[in-house]
């Protein structure tokens, strides 16, 4: 049986330091679910989390900091508890080489007055800053997010390319949110304030950009391959006619047009047809609903009306009506979308 042997901690007048980084192998933390308990292992060769119910093997000691942070919060709940030492962070970085920083945390700094310092390990090799070395960061509200417990993180999937130097998928996955939720609002209003902003083709192809311009080098470029959406019952567009297709469509709805709207009804009914054809037409390689949502929000405000987009994606069973209402929709049937429609529009008191 491996033997766990508390480490001693680096330590000065003002800072006590945690790391993960000194030993082959550290144990971090025990925790019980049920009647079982769980041990987590750092693992320094392959720079991440090993879990297992008993102990191991090929060890006859093992280093543990658990007597230190005597962890109390359930691990693998990341939700609403504090960061751990071999939890996988997004971090919102923003520097300009880098707007956020995904790693491992890996050692802390525990000063006066609570005050704390996350060691980051990037997870990407290419990230510009540190090189293979911790970052610390200061724990600040809203600055550190828990993405996952950090466990075997070799068997998730890979991200696509990208600019942010995320390695995984559920990493990109949360940054797509994020940056979305940092600039969507300051990026509507200047369509409120500016009456002077086209809100027709540009405008879609600007909101696509915003919230994927950061992340990805095709963002905002139609597409030029096909793309099928779920299965192979749904097809799309074919890509040589998405450009003239999407001149087509939405030359309805620069401003002109819209002034002829003048009611809820006519404004839904509007709706209802732009947002069939751009699910048909599916312009970009990705993100077309989220950019379709956000530019039809921005044509509601040009009407003075609100566009409530939790009626469409706030929950699970919210998505599934409305997947459903736009694939009827695409089929000729509208009636599913325009009574989703009039739900999510309100005029603005």
């Amino acid at each position: 049986m491996t033997k766990l042997i508390p480490v001693s901690i680096g330590q000065n007048k003002k800072t006590t330091t945690v790391s993960l980084l000194i030993e082959p192998v550290t144990h971090i933390k025990k925790t019980i679910r049920g009647k079982m308990s769980y041990h987590y292992y750092w693992n320094n060769r392959t720079k991440e989390v090993i879990l297992g119910s008993g102990t191991l093997k090929t060890k006859e000691f093992i280093f543990s900091v658990a007597h230190i942070l005597r962890y109390k919060e359930s691990t693998e709940q990341i939700r609403n508890r504090d960061i751990q030492l071999g939890d996988s962070v997004g971090v919102l970085f923003n520097k300009k080489s880098s707007l956020l920083l995904f790693g491992s945390v890996v050692g802390v700094d525990l000063g006066v007055d609570n005050e704390k310092y996350f060691h980051i390990l990037p997870h990407h090799n290419d990230f510009p800053f540190g090189k293979g070395k911790s970052i610390k960061i200061k724990n600040e509200k809203d600055k550190i997010y828990i993405l996952s417990d950090g466990v075997n993180e070799r068997y998730e999937y890979l991200a696509t390319k990208n600019k942010i130097y995320a390695k995984y998928q559920y990493q990109l996955d949360w940054a797509e949110i994020i940056l979305s939720r940092v600039k969507v609002g300051k990026f509507i209003r200047e369509y409120i304030i500016n009456r002077e902003l086209p809100i027709g083709e540009v405008a879609f192809v600007e909101c696509h950009k915003m919230l994927f311009g950061n992340i990805y080098s095709w963002a905002g470029q139609y597409r030029k391959d096909v793309i099928v959406v779920g299965d192979r019952e749904r097809p799309t567009m074919e890509h040589y006619y998405v450009s003239q297709s999407m001149k087509a469509c939405l030359r309805t709805c620069n401003r002109n047009e819209m002034n002829k709207i003048s009611t809820k009804h006519e404004l839904v009914a509007k709706l209802v047809i732009i947002h069939r054809e751009l699910a048909w037409i599916h312009p970009f390689q990705d993100g077309n609903g989220r950019t379709i949502r956000l530019y039809l929000q921005i044509l509601c405000l040009s009407k003075g009306f609100d566009f409530n987009s939790e009626i469409l994606d706030g929950s699970v069973k919210n998505k599934r009506v409305y997947h459903y209402a736009v694939r009827r929709a695409i089929d000729g049937k509208s009636r599913n979308l325009t009574t989703l429609f009039n739900k999510a529009v309100s005029e603005i008191s």
